[in-house]
């Protein structure tokens, strides 16, 4: 058979035109209501029920990651030759219309007249056009196709080919004009005068819609202010708030019947600023009684789903580490390099889960999210302000051991140096002796901090709005063994520890996680908008979310270490790594390319390509694997313009790769190019690389030496 004119691919999808939608449009929310109080029930049943509930509620924390809906539906069809007017296949026509000769061809008619577009179809739907030669049928083409000797040119007319097949053009339908006409949004150049098999097939998936209502209502009318996310789990998340509170209810800790003399309200609450207590937004949050009987709020389940983020990464990152203070410092190392730090200016109000999913934090995040890591490990981390010239404070985390509390900076990235080599200076050292801290001063910039500020520092224990109801200390008391979680923090006995230790003054609660929590119940449009499309990668490849929830777990356990017979042998990290090499978080920009979506869209997904290669190249260098980790720095991917927010922390773990293969120059070269509030903490680490190599080198050339002497 003779195949004339045909349907030329690469012009077709060329020419192919998508108009944008929002994608922040409204589309109504899910009202949230507190649980109603209820009688507690008593006796030996009450004692049964409640440990049932208990029992499904660790089951359900161990499980979070597994319970992510890892599916989004794809588009199903509405008219093909099933639902056509007479049961046979509909077939069009694109044209230009008859009144528009100068517009594109965007005119699908079909001349058997059996679409009844009318009733089936409308705007937005997706138009199936079987007008491009499949693979098999283009390469036969090329291979019989006569070559015109003077232009070089193919003549598919003289092809010899027995049987076409063709794959579909995607098309967004504009209006439907009546039964038998479409017109599609953008057009072709040319018109195609063959008749062609077409198919109409709409997005029904009620997953994406509940996404785009969550994110649409939050972004307009701030409804609800903190339990917007869509994530994968989102579903098994409000299982677990049922849950939570059918268990409170079981052993009378919430509601009217619940003994509110069980809970005292801590003294510490008292140093807040009123400026922040008095709002009329975060009131209720602190009021007694919410915090002596209040049942879980929907973002609390999601602080607790974060505790059990922190639990396990301070468990694996810790390694063989059992002294308090290194496992203090492997944690602070931890976070420096996967939390990248960025100016407040730079990032909405988060929780510490949030830093720890999307790698960033100001300063005072990165001391949030440590001394949630800390507190895991039984050990107490609080933040330390000091004044500094012009009004300002200089955030620090000291940890406490015994009566001295050790000093880390969140903005360099380190320890604050101590007497001897290797040792970690303590407030009351730091407060003796300025020449400590001129150990970190740079040739172009002096370190903020003196020993004369330090006696002025204010202490804040850590501790937010939850972790002070008694619910996080009847659920953190009742949770042992492997599912131990530290939820509440007993500030007054944290005030009353630090009142022992050398050098310390005032102690205060800190103002940061109530103060977080205010902003987010008032948080402007444009930070409303930043944390949508900060968190739409991970709502829109839940694959990622997957695998950052497995990379955070970070389990393996044998097969001779099963919890029981139905467990299966879980290697987290391994999972991570094929989540995040998944062709849904990783495509293909040719894939990209090819998929007739908005660009807007297109940009959320190469968004979640660079943090899926981001999280590949962290995860290589956890498991030592440098030079891969390098590698996967070096993918196009990381190219991207969604890459640049986070060229700091790419840097920096490219540095520390090549530290890892000892390459310190190198190394010390690439952390000298760090830019932004990461740079200080890069050209100590710089300075001190290039000491150990010329060390290393001093100490090479003398052992020469010495091997010369010694020879006859």
């Amino acid at each position: 058979m003779k195949f004339a004119n045909p349907w030329r691919p690469t012009a077709a999808i060329a020419a192919v035109g998508l108009v944008a939608a929002s994608l922040l449009t409204p589309l109504g929310c899910r009202p949230t209501k507190r649980p109603a109080a209820k009688r507690p029930n008593t006796g030996a049943a009450s004692q049964r029920d409640s440990r049932g509930l208990l029992d499904s509620i660790v089951a359900q924390l161990r499980t979070l990651p597994e319970s992510s809906q890892l599916e989004l539906t794809p588009p199903a069809v509405v008219l093909d030759a099933r639902s056509s007017a007479d049961g046979e296949e509909i077939q069009g026509i694109l044209r230009r219309r008859p009144d528009g000769p100068f517009e594109p061809a965007n005119l699908i008619t079909v001349p058997r007249g059996n679409a009844g577009f009318r009733k089936n179809v409308k705007p937005g739907d997706i138009v199936k056009y079987y007008g491009v030669p499949d693979e098999a049928t283009q390469q036969r083409l090329e291979a019989t196709a006569e070559v015109d000797i003077r232009t070089g040119q193919r003549d598919y007319s003289t092809a010899d080919v027995d049987v076409l097949t063709f794959d579909a053009i995607d098309l967004t339908v504009a209006q439907v004009l009546d039964d038998n006409s479409l017109l599609i949004v953008g057009g072709f150049p040319n018109e195609d005068e063959a008749v062609r098999k077409i198919e109409v097939w709409r997005t029904v998936d009620s997953r994406m819609e509940e996404i785009q209502r969550e994110w649409g209502a939050y972004v307009a009318r701030r409804e609800p202010p903190l339990e917007w996310h869509p994530s994968a789990d989102e579903a098994s998340l409000g299982q677990l708030t049922e849950r939570l509170n059918q268990w409170l209810r079981q052993v009378g800790a919430a509601g009217k019947r619940a003994d509110a003399g069980a809970w005292k309200r801590p003294t510490l609450l008292e140093t807040l600023p009123e400026s922040i207590t008095s709002g009329v937004d975060l009131e209720p949050y602190l009021a007694d009684d919410e915090l002596a009987t209040g049942y879980f709020r929907p973002y609390e389940s999601r602080l607790v789903q974060g505790a059990t983020w922190q639990r396990d990464v301070s468990r694996w990152a810790r390694g063989g580490d059992l002294a308090p203070l290194a496992v203090a410092r492997t944690l602070f190392d931890w976070v420096t390099l996967n939390v990248q730090l960025v100016e407040p200016s730079q990032t909405p109000p988060r929780w510490p889960w949030e830093m720890m999913l999307h790698a960033q934090a100001t300063a005072a995040g990165r001391v949030w999210v440590f001394a949630g890591l800390c507190q895991q490990q039984h050990l107490t981390a609080v933040a330390v302000a000091v004044p500094v010239e012009g009004g300002d404070e200089r955030l620090l985390v000291g940890v406490v051991e015994g009566t001295e509390l050790r000093l880390f900076d969140p903005v360099l990235g380190a320890p604050l140096p101590g007497a001897n080599e290797g040792a970690i200076a303590t407030l009351a050292e730091v407060q003796a002796d300025d020449a400590l801290l001129r150990k970190l001063d740079l040739e172009d910039e002096s370190y903020p901090l003196t020993a004369e500020a330090m006696k002025n520092a204010r202490i804040g224990v850590v501790a937010d709005a939850f972790s002070l109801t008694r619910r996080a200390s009847e659920l953190d008391t009742k949770l042992s063994g492997d599912d131990a979680l530290a939820l509440s923090v007993d500030v007054d006995g944290v005030a009353k520890q630090l009142g022992e230790v050398k050098g310390v003054g005032e102690v205060v609660l800190w103002q940061q996680p109530i103060q977080t929590l205010a902003d987010k119940l008032a948080a402007k449009p444009s930070e409303r908008r930043q944390a949508v499309r900060d968190f739409l990668p991970f709502a829109w490849r839940p694959q990622l979310w997957r695998g950052r929830l497995q990379q955070f777990r970070g389990v393996h356990q044998e097969a001779d270490v099963k919890r029981n017979v139905l467990d299966e042998t879980l290697d987290d990290h391994k999972a991570a790594l094929r989540y995040f090499m998944s062709r849904k978080v990783r495509p293909s920009e040719k894939s990209l390319e090819q998929q007739k979506v908005p660009e807007e869209k297109r940009e959320i997904y190469r968004a979640a390509r660079t943090l899926g290669t981001l999280f590949l190249a962290l995860l290589s260098y956890e498991d030592g694997a440098y030079s891969v980790a390098i590698d996967w720095l070096d993918n196009p991917a990381m190219d991207d313009a969604s890459a640049a927010p986070y060229k700091p922390l790419v840097q920096q773990l490219r540095a520390r790769s090549l530290e890892g293969l000892n390459k310190l120059d190198e190394a010390a070269d690439v952390l000298d190019k760090i830019e932004g509030p990461m740079a200080p903490g890069a050209k100590l680490r710089a300075r001190r690389l290039r000491e150990r190599a010329a060390g290393a080198e001093e100490a090479s050339g003398d052992e020469a030496e010495q091997d010369a002497a010694d020879e006859p």
